[in-house]
């Protein structure tokens, strides 16, 4: 329905508004589309209270459906919030569309850290929290881990010399499927 206007004439009194029941017989009609739409009717189970659209039945989703190929919009100017939430988490949709929150995947701003269970990444550095626990980094099937990082001709005290120096620096340990191995490593020249 459309609104309905009430005619109340050029100049008062002059009788060429609408009659007082014609009149209120519109203001009803007006209020009862209003109310149907805005849910405070009997029997709807969303209400506009203030600032707030709730829900007014235990359990009871609220939904926006927009129109066609429309979206769901939401101006916030800088943040949107969740008064339910893990702090630092990083939201996520599951598998039925739902957004979730999980302490396993959060985002400190101001340390500029992520964190997923137990990996943490800061700057250029990843490392893991647990005390003793292998860093694994499993590329699957036939690929390989690919470095990308200078190199240099020669080692350590051999200076200009192509040959290895006879007594490395130290052993840098790794383990290739499971088997514990040592890299010897020596000082850049």
């Amino acid at each position: 329905m459309a609104q309905q206007t009430i005619n109340i004439g050029s100049v008062a009194n002059d009788r060429t508004g609408d009659p007082l029941r014609t009149a209120f017989d519109k203001i009803n009609d007006n209020f009862n589309e209003l109310y149907a739409v805005s849910g405070a009717g009997s029997g709807n189970n969303v209400a506009i209270t203030g600032n707030s659209i709730i829900s007014e039945n235990s359990n009871g989703n609220i939904i926006l459906d927009p129109n066609g190929t429309g979206k769901v919009v939401v101006a916030t100017a800088s943040e949107l919030r969740f008064t339910d939430h893990t702090d630092n988490a990083v939201l996520f949709v599951d598998a039925d569309g739902d957004v979730q929150f999980d302490s396993k995947l959060t985002y400190n701003a101001s340390t500029n850290t992520a964190t997923i269970e137990d990996v943490q990444i800061h700057d250029a550095t990843i490392s893991t929290f647990n005390s003793n626990q292998d860093l694994t980094l499993d590329p699957s099937g036939t690929g390989l881990i690919n470095f990308t990082t200078p190199t240099q001709a020669t080692v350590g005290s051999a200076g200009a010399a192509t040959a290895v120096p006879a007594t490395p620096t130290g052993y840098l340990r790794i383990k290739i499927s499971g088997t514990v191995y040592v890299i010897p490593y020596f000082v850049a020249a």
